[in-house]
């Protein structure tokens, strides 16, 4: 068991985050694209001045400082409109964050190459403001973010020393009347530093990810809850709508489940609600959502899946909850196995063209109610000829 443990925590750890998880992140990311841009124009202040006040033979210096920032000005703004255009690219929250990390690496080494070597090692204001990088991570919601971040500001940061000890040699270790000189225990303690804020993000972000599963959980069957559902299917239709991509989404009903609770018992009625939740988890992606809509209803939305696709799916969840009774124990000690069936309606954005969620969720209810009538443990759905295919 405890291999099992020890050989699962990286992967899980290492797991892309959920979809809500991301859109909770890309607000974070905008927040932060914002700052940023605000940051790097104020920062370009800094050398332009030094420009119109340096005499002539200084001004090549504070030239290669201010091409620097105005670099990370048109960067930032890029950026910025990368994260308002909504492209997903998943690879964007950590590259950002390594940018923020090098930006400051690389304005401290051009003040030790341009000021002095011990501006790099002892300036405290510069070197504090990786821990405003890092926990930018935070906003992110991703661990392997915050992770990555912080090893990349520790490695550069120790680089940085380096690099600048051997390029100025003996003038390195001299003392500054501003800035001191240099020593290894600050540097030493500076790591620390960087790796403790590293560490704190990660369990931080951990945290956040634990909050907001819990406050958008539904508290009986661990699906997401209705509020949550009508988030993110304003969301993912928005999205199908923009980058005209396939979305589905299906209405399930356990059938009869009034009856079955009158003939087991409310506590029997609460394990197969349990037990459908259970099966719709397994049975569906990662990045698929499955909610409860309410009583014995649930709801599964199914990004970038045609309706064809999503019939097929909801054909064989039908199945796999149908060939899995729910054991029943009896008073007298004895148990039985109870059946459960489900009617499903399938609605597809590439069929029926809804401009809204609600508009959405009712064609698949619509087709809930077919199924229903039909005869139940049906599932319903569009098809490309505007009839309703009955499975």
């Amino acid at each position: 068991m405890a291999d099992l443990i020890a050989h699962e925590a990286p992967r899980k750890f290492w797991a892309r985050p959920e979809q809500y998880l991301l859109d909770a992140g890309k607000d974070g990311e905008l927040l932060i694209a914002k700052i940023r841009v605000a940051l790097t124009f104020v920062l370009l202040l800094v050398p332009l001045a030094d420009i119109i006040s340096a005499a002539n033979e200084g001004r090549e210096q504070h030239f290669i400082g201010f091409f620097v920032t105005a670099s990370a000005c048109l960067l930032s703004v890029g950026i910025y409109f990368l994260v308002v255009s909504d492209r997903r690219q998943r690879w964007l929250p950590l590259a950002t964050s390594l940018f923020d990390v090098s930006f400051i690496t690389l304005t401290l080494v051009l003040y030790g190459l341009l000021v002095g070597p011990v501006v790099l090692t002892n300036n405290r204001l510069s070197f504090d403001t990786y821990f405003l990088a890092l926990g930018g991570t935070c906003l992110r919601y991703d661990k392997r973010v915050a992770l990555v971040a912080g090893l990349a500001a520790i490695a550069q940061w120790v680089a940085s020393v380096v690099f600048i000890l051997i390029y100025s040699g003996a003038a390195a270790l001299a003392v500054d009347e501003f800035y001191g000189r240099f020593a290894w225990s600050d540097l030493i303690s500076r790591v620390i530093l960087l790796a403790t804020a590293t560490a704190l993000n990660v369990f931080i972000v951990s945290g956040i990810q634990q909050q907001r599963k819990l406050s958008t959980a539904d508290a009986l069957t661990g699906a997401y809850n209705r509020r949550f559902l009508d988030d993110f299917l304003r969301n993912e239709l928005a999205r199908a709508m923009r980058h005209k991509t396939a979305l589905a989404i299906a209405m399930i009903d356990v059938d009869h489940f009034k009856q079955f609770n009158d003939t087991h018992g409310h506590g029997a009625g609460d394990r197969a609600l349990r037990q459908v939740a259970q099966t719709l988890e397994l049975a569906v992606r990662r990045t698929d959502l499955v909610a409860r809509y309410g009583g014995e209803e649930f709801v599964v939305v199914l990004p970038d899946s045609s309706a064809e696709q999503a019939i097929a799916k909801m054909n064989a969840i039908r199945e796999a909850i149908e060939n899995e009774p729910l054991m029943l124990a009896w008073k007298d000690g004895r148990s039985a196995p109870a059946k459960l069936t489900v009617s499903i309606g399938v609605a597809s954005w590439d069929e029926d063209r809804g401009q809204s969620a609600s508009e959405f969720v009712a064609e698949a209810d619509a087709r809930l109610y077919e199924a229903k009538k039909s005869g139940r443990n049906k599932v319903v759905g569009p098809s490309p000829i505007g009839n309703e295919v009955v499975v």
